[in-house]
């Protein structure tokens, strides 16, 4: 049985790309090995996305750059129920960070001053820079992965009905 594709595994499906998908998988690799964002919190938004997508693939993946426990059970199941906001788990640098990601997601035109003041806050200027880029590609990959595994639940439908 193969795995789910998701964010955190799309690299050998994009492989087929050539050298513009090694250099999204590099983008990709970087974003967990930067000094501006803890990459745990990176991992925090990841899991945001995938709860407003309602995406139990994305939402049961293990990012597998970070160490297992990098991000403890209580505080991912938090962000998955939506209660991050509210819980004493998260310190305002990461309360700043999640809810501008809910921003991002719905609409990144949407994102206030005051949002991205807050993240400007904790992080300074290259944190809020690094986290819109960081967002644009966890977004990206989210939503590959999820097209990619729609487009294999009809591969079988639609070769099926192919006429040579």
């Amino acid at each position: 049985m193969t795995e789910t594709l998701s964010s955190v595994n799309l690299d050998a499906a994009l492989s087929k790309g050539g050298a513009a998908a090694a250099g999204l998988t590099r983008l990709w690799e970087s974003l967990w090995q930067q000094d501006h964002v803890p990459p745990a919190l990176l991992e925090l938004c990841r899991l945001n996305f995938a709860r407003l997508y309602n995406d139990t693939a994305e939402l049961g993946a293990a990012m597998p750059y970070l160490p297992t426990d990098a991000v403890t059970a209580d505080r991912r199941q938090a962000v998955i129920e939506g209660k991050a906001h509210d819980s004493a788990l998260f310190s305002e640098a990461e309360k700043a960070a999640l809810f501008f990601a809910e921003y991002y997601w719905m609409d990144a035109q949407s994102i206030t001053d005051e949002a991205a003041d807050a993240v400007k806050a904790h992080f300074g200027e290259p944190g809020l820079v690094l986290l819109i880029e960081a967002l644009g590609c966890i977004d990206a990959r989210i939503r590959t992965a999820r097209c990619l595994r729609d487009m294999a639940a009809f591969a079988p439908a639609m070769e099926a009905t192919y006429v040579r």
